[in-house]
């Protein structure tokens, strides 16, 4: 991919609970709303969404991510169960190391070589399905 930005991909295995992109060079703002679309609607289903991320090509982001994160922290703060962070970028692992006992949402960092096991530990969630 040469342009910068996220693009979403697709489960290994179908799961409508699951958002995963790719980040390539910087987020954009115009990402972030369309990353806190897709996680409204499984909120608005009544469940807890798995999120992986591949920021193994990420750069930084655009000052508005932070601007489109704070209007929905607290739907970004209750819509997740999992999240996987896959990168290899110096300090991404201590950062959630730090982060993910402040949250009550799962937070694990996986080495690009290590994707299958991010995979595998996202979709063995045990987060309730909605009914119906």
């Amino acid at each position: 991919m040469s342009e910068s930005g996220m693009r979403f991909i697709e489960p290994p295995q179908p799961d409508d609970r699951v958002v995963a992109a790719e980040i390539h060079g910087q987020m954009t703002a115009e990402d972030m709303k369309a990353l806190v679309e897709r996680l409204q609607t499984i909120v608005d289903r009544g469940e807890k969404a798995l999120l992986l991320v591949d920021m193994k090509d990420y750069e930084g982001f655009e000052l508005g991510v932070v601007s489109e994160k704070l209007k929905h922290i607290g739907m970004l703060w209750k819509a997740l169960d999992k999240y996987a962070v896959v990168g290899d970028k110096r300090g991404m692992e201590t950062w959630i190391k730090i982060v993910d006992p402040l949250t009550h949402q799962e937070i694990r960092h996986f080495y690009p070589d290590k994707i299958d096991e991010a995979w595998a530990w996202l979709l063995a969630s045990e987060a309730p399905r909605a009914a119906g």
